[in-house]
């Protein structure tokens, strides 16, 4: 979705809403990550345990993840299976695992802070003791994740917050702070645009307010970003289907595709937002938004009688990415991010944006 017109400017500042994560195949959403979080307390104990228990070096009274660590031999005088640069990036593929788990720790990675990430050898173990911080969403507070990775055969030994550890390790990985890095997916073809596909489910929760960001993007980088709208018909609309008809739940996601094609799209979102309160809207509703909002009706009548086409290719395209979550963003082709850390995809996919 790119404006083809010229772009007016808002002296209104955009505020980036709060968005809540929630899975495309069940119902639910982002839990509250707080309570996973508190886990840490545990694993700390754990850790320091089963280190006491093997004795690999003498342990002060400071029972402390710092002391712990401290304590730990220096890697450059052992002999090791990996190297700290393999154990790294097991630790960013088990962190990026979490994505379609569908729980509340299917955000965590996009606030994991690998550039802060250590990896130290604890030589009675054989195995390689991993922390990484990461910033409580919407605060300050940095908490610091704990793992312990297998020297031997790389596995992980125990997994960050002393959770079951992910059904499997996937080949994506975090490749920087809110970044992660698609397995087996290459870069766009080079063009005078970078891509960005945003994916939402319109009923799920914080989907219609993420498109002022999406407005703030084409503001901010103008065409330099070709941004595509793919809507999904997940979980929170297939619970308005059930209330409503499947057409009625539909409706709100081929207004919103078709309004993104045409100039007016900055508008539409904002009327939008002034009525919408998360729950059902029906089509005349809708309509008379894009009616407000100074639509091309011939164009956008044309659009929503296509829009079957439209909608197939967008499941598709999903499906390739592997989607769990509404909202999500594909930059570039190859990289996944959330509306809170779009910006920091696209300087990861193209320098000029930083």
């Amino acid at each position: 979705m790119v404006e083809k017109g010229a772009k007016a400017k808002s002296n209104s500042k955009i505020v980036e809403p709060s968005i809540l994560i929630r899975p495309i195949n069940r119902l639910g959403g982002l839990d509250n990550i707080h309570v996973a979080l508190l886990a840490l307390v545990a694993i700390l104990i754990a850790l320091l345990l089963l280190v006491s228990y093997y004795k690999p070096v003498a342990m002060p009274n400071n029972s402390t993840s710092s002391a712990l660590t401290t304590t730990i031999a220096s890697n450059a005088s052992l002999q090791t299976v990996r190297n700290a640069s393999t154990i790294k990036h097991i630790a960013e593929q088990m962190l990026a695992s979490y994505v379609p788990t569908n729980s509340s720790l299917s955000v965590l990675p996009f606030y994991s802070n690998v550039s802060g990430m250590s990896e130290s050898y604890i030589p009675a173990l054989k195995a390689w003791y991993v922390q990484v911080p990461a910033t409580e969403p919407g605060s300050s507070t940095v908490i610091h994740m704990s793992a312990l990775i297998s020297d031997t055969n790389g596995s992980v030994l125990v997994p960050f917050l002393q959770i079951p550890r992910p059904q499997r390790i996937l080949s994506n990985y975090v490749a920087s702070d809110g970044v992660i890095r698609i397995s087996g997916q290459p870069a766009c073809i080079a063009s005078n645009s970078t891509q960005l596909y945003w994916f939402m489910d319109p009923y799920s929760a914080g989907a219609v307010q993420s498109l002022r960001n999406v407005t703030a993007l084409e503001q901010r980088y103008g065409s330099s970003v070709n941004i595509s709208l793919e809507m999904l018909f997940g979980s929170a609309s297939q619970n308005i289907a059930s209330q409503t008809s499947v057409p009625d739940a539909q409706a709100l996601g081929q207004y919103l595709f078709c309004a993104s094609q045409q100039p007016h799209f900055a508008q539409y979102v904002s009327l939008l937002n002034n009525v919408y309160s998360n729950s059902y809207i029906s089509s005349n509703e809708l309509q008379g938004i894009a009616n407000t909002s100074g639509m091309n009706q011939t164009q956008f009548n044309s659009c929503l009688g296509s829009y079957l086409n439209a909608f197939s290719r967008q499941s598709l395209l999903a499906s390739r990415y592997n989607i769990t979550a509404s909202p999500s963003i594909v930059v570039n082709c190859d990289t996944l991010a959330i509306p809170q850390t779009v910006n920091k995809a696209l300087c990861y996919a193209n320098g000029s944006f930083c």
